[in-house]
């Protein structure tokens, strides 16, 4: 893998290194998302006091993850789909996914990798807290807190509602489960933001 490296100095003064990795061909592409990640450190220090507390942040993006993202602490795990940007052929809509994807993975180093879920059924807490925190940082680092709060809305009310409505409804804390991948539905995370 290729790599692109740089660094963000946390509240207190100390150095983090942010290393990026991905296919040779790609390493050109990650520059947006190395920004989105120094914004949302900065603005989860400015919003809430909270400063990444290691020394090191790494994000790998590969072509053949199946999911979207995924946290682990100080490396998360990303589908080039969801971090990768070129100006010549991203729409202004990528960009902000990326930047909101790259936030909520950031984010769940508080929620989510520092405060854990007992069980399964904590699921909601972890995703829609950190989900919460992304609708934030996306509205208020983009200048538009109105308008993401309308796109929230119509997500709780478009395909939230067909799920609460079809087979697949169930509480933001359901009560058993028959397979864990179940769980992560829109209830789970944008419901839960909304609780």
């Amino acid at each position: 893998l290729g790599h692109l490296e740089d660094t963000f100095t946390t509240m207190s003064g100390r150095k983090v290194e942010l290393r990026f990795y991905s296919e040779h061909k790609n390493v050109s592409k990650l520059n947006y998302a190395v920004g989105s990640l120094k914004r949302a450190m900065k603005w989860d220090e400015d919003t809430f006091g909270l400063e990444y507390d290691l020394d090191l942040f790494n994000v790998v993006a590969v072509e053949s993850f199946n999911m979207g993202a995924m946290e682990n602490k100080s490396l998360n795990v990303f589908n080039t789909s969801c971090v990768l940007a070129d100006p010549v052929t991203s729409s202004d809509a990528n960009y902000l996914n990326i930047e909101r994807i790259i936030g909520h993975e950031y984010f769940h180093n508080w929620t989510g990798n520092r405060v854990t879920c007992r069980d399964w059924f904590q699921l909601t807490l972890k995703e829609g807290l950190t989900v919460f925190r992304d609708q934030q940082f996306s509205g208020q680092i983009n200048k538009c807190e109105a308008v993401k709060r309308i796109q929230t809305v119509l997500v709780v009310r478009g395909p939230q509602y067909k799920e609460d409505a079809g087979p697949m409804s169930h509480p933001i804390r359901p009560d058993s489960y028959i397979a864990m991948d179940n769980f992560y539905t829109n209830t789970v995370y944008r419901k839960g933001a909304e609780s």
